[in-house]
């Protein structure tokens, strides 16, 4: 009788194995592997039936082995429906690629498919004409296919709806579209079935309306404009404006006082460049919630005019996407500001920049990381009460508040080619005068400084780092005024790590802050560039100074234009290798005992004169012109009873 080996083991090793081991061997696996859950599988088809717009489309979900699911529709919408059939409405005609990740127990699978979603325009290739020549006062709606050629200035004093594919053209000079009170324009296109108003004399659109042939083409300002004329609620999507501007601000589209969405649209040869600088999308005086996103602009004048009421993202673009050589002439986006309290904003364009001449804010501005600012000659950036600067930019991305003649920035925006360049002084400054929490962070500011300061903290709480002061200032007689003039900043105000060159005084402070050794006060790439006044200017306020005022900035001497008093409980802590220089007749004076001056004989710490140009630099910006003195200031004193003036060797040209 052949024995029976008891689990799986090999006959060998039951016989030679103890029957405690054995018994062990044949118990079951304390810890099974738990069976592998099978992957789920994504999968759906979509279908989309014919429609111009607000297109639906039917999903079907066939996914297997999974519990919940993330959609990404691809028209910038997402979802987690689960059902097994669904519709998603799109809003416009095109195509899309739908993504599904579906997950389960056993992990996730994900899954895409192209769909194209609605049907093209409808062939118009014989379109009716329908002449315009008196005002709409009723609801009235210009259908696909169609011209309307619109004879005159026609006034809307009610719901005038445009559908996609229908054709607006304007026969001469004064031909235009105006809103009454009570009068909307409604004019939703779509990608494929734009909406067009251009020039009678545009043969591309609609065929030879005007029925000369090839006699005649279309240009700018062959037609007026269309003014929202302070009304509110009109829509412009998906449209193409073309050819007009033949009015005395040379605008096509002019939202005026009133409120607008502009999306999507296209505006080409058009004017917009007047002494107005109104633009070919006049929205210079438009109201808090208009909308302007999604535009495109290219071979205009001028392409746009804002103000401070209302966003402007990064979404429109200033050149031919299929040409991008081809851009406007004056490529930037004007800036007046309104005649009310503007709200919080934020301005995110950066392909062209803002051009600004003197504007306020009482509420916060949000600059986005590559945003341009340019001035106009002696413009100005005005902060106060609630208003702050928020300008964040990056090292890739810098923000930039410079000229409007430097080209080197944002290109032509002139438009003057080389004929002019910008210099210090161009425009006057950004001055955040009494207010708190600015925030400014990798910007670059050139060519101002028109009164001798570029940006101005007067009694105000911010922040300046990572930021580059080039080619600024003024030689004015009020030496506070420098680039960063901090000169009455308030306790909290950060200046760090910040690059000054080629400026008339680089920069201005107050006992209210301390200031490190990480500003930079030369050129990074070439090192012989620094400032004409090569110090830190210093307004020794009594009424600012913070209990502990801490001095490291070893580049360049700390210039005091007052006594530097060191009241009760009051310190000046001093960095090994600081350069205090003193004009004529000042001092530093310890009102309570000498140890209020903290690392006084440190390493390389020196005290002198303005005029000595050995140490910390030409601070006066005379060069040579003149040498240092015995008695040039009068020395460091301790105001005790009895009083003494010090006699430290690191003190120079002193008259004690």
């Amino acid at each position: 009788m052949q024995p029976v080996f008891p689990c799986s083991l090999p006959r060998l090793t039951w016989l030679l194995l103890p029957a405690s081991a054995l018994l062990s061997a044949c118990d079951p696996d304390p810890n099974p592997e738990t069976e592998p859950q099978p992957r789920p599988a994504a999968s759906f088809t979509a279908t989309s039936a014919g429609c111009q717009s607000n297109c639906p489309v039917t999903i079907q979900n066939a996914s297997q082995r999974a519990t919940s699911y993330a959609w990404n529709f691809g028209d910038g919408t997402q979802g987690t429906e689960a059902a097994t059939q669904f519709t998603h409405n799109f809003a416009q005609p095109g195509t899309y690629r739908i993504k599904l990740t579906a997950q389960g127990a056993g992990g996730t699978d994900t899954t895409s498919r192209v769909v194209v979603v609605g049907s093209p325009a409808p062939s118009c290739a014989n379109p009716a004409v329908v002449q315009v020549t008196g005002p709409i006062t009723q609801p009235t709606t210009w259908e696909p296919c169609k011209v309307y050629v619109v004879n005159e200035d026609v006034r809307v004093s009610n719901i005038l709806t445009i559908q996609p594919g229908a054709i607006v053209k304007f026969k001469s000079t004064s031909s235009g579209l105006t809103l009454n009170p009570n009068g909307r324009i409604d004019a939703v296109g779509s990608a494929t079935s734009p909406i067009v108003f251009t020039s009678y004399r545009d043969d591309t659109h609609g065929g030879d309306t005007n029925g000369d042939g090839s006699a005649t083409r279309p240009a700018k300002k062959d037609w007026s404009q269309i003014t929202l004329n302070g009304q509110t609620g009109s829509r412009f999507e998906y449209c193409h404006f073309q050819y007009g501007g033949n009015n005395a601000y040379a605008i096509t589209l002019s939202i005026s006082t009133g409120t607008g969405t502009v999306r999507h649209c296209a505006f080409t040869n058009n004017a917009g460049a007047s002494s107005a600088n109104a633009g070919v999308l006049e929205a210079r005086r438009a109201g808090a919630g208009t909308v302007l996103e999604g535009n495109t602009f290219y071979r205009n004048e001028l392409p746009l005019s804002i103000n401070n009421f209302f966003d402007l993202d990064d979404s429109n673009t200033f050149h031919n996407p299929t040409t991008p050589t081809e851009k406007n002439d004056y490529n930037g986006v004007w800036v007046q500001p309104g005649t009310t309290s503007s709200p919080m904003l934020k301005w995110a364009e950066t392909e062209v920049p803002y051009v600004v001449g003197n504007i306020s804010f009482v509420a916060p501005l949000i600059l986005g990381p590559g945003v341009k600012v340019k001035f106009l000659q002696a413009g100005k950036m005005q902060f106060s009460g609630t208003g702050r600067l928020v300008a964040k930019g990056t090292a890739s991305q810098p923000i930039v508040f410079t000229s409007y003649l430097n080209d080197a920035v944002g290109g032509d925006t002139n438009h003057d080619n080389t004929t002019t360049s910008p210099a210090k002084g161009d425009w006057t400054m950004v001055t955040l005068t009494g207010t708190t929490n600015s925030e400014l962070d990798y910007c670059q500011f050139s060519y101002g400084g028109q009164d001798g300061t570029t940006l101005d903290l007067f009694a105000a709480t911010a922040s300046v780092t990572n930021s580059t002061f080039a080619h600024n200032g003024e030689d004015v007689a009020t030496t506070t005024h420098a680039a960063l003039n901090a000169y009455s900043t308030n306790a909290g105000t950060v200046i760090q790590q910040n690059t000054f060159y080629d400026n008339i005084r680089p920069l201005s402070i107050a006992p209210s802050i301390d200031l490190d050794d990480t500003n930079v006060f030369h050129n990074p790439q070439n090192a012989s560039e620094k400032n004409t006044y090569q110090g830190i200017v210093v307004n020794w306020d009594v009424n600012k100074q913070k209990p502990n005022v801490v001095w490291r900035e070893t580049e360049l001497a700390y210039v005091s234009l007052y006594d530097i008093a060191l009241g009760a409980g009051k310190t000046l802590e001093l960095g090994n290798n600081v350069v205090i220089k003193f004009l004529p007749s000042r001092q530093l004076i310890m009102r309570e005992s000498g140890d209020q001056l903290i690392n006084p004989s440190g390493t390389g710490i020196r005290f002198t004169s303005v005029k000595d140009d050995a140490v910390g630099g030409d601070s006066n910006g005379n060069g040579a012109a003149n040498a240092p003195a015995q008695g040039d200031w009068q020395g460091v004193y301790v105001n005790t009873s009895p009083g003494s003036w010090m006699q430290w060797s690191n003190i120079s040209y002193d008259s004690h």
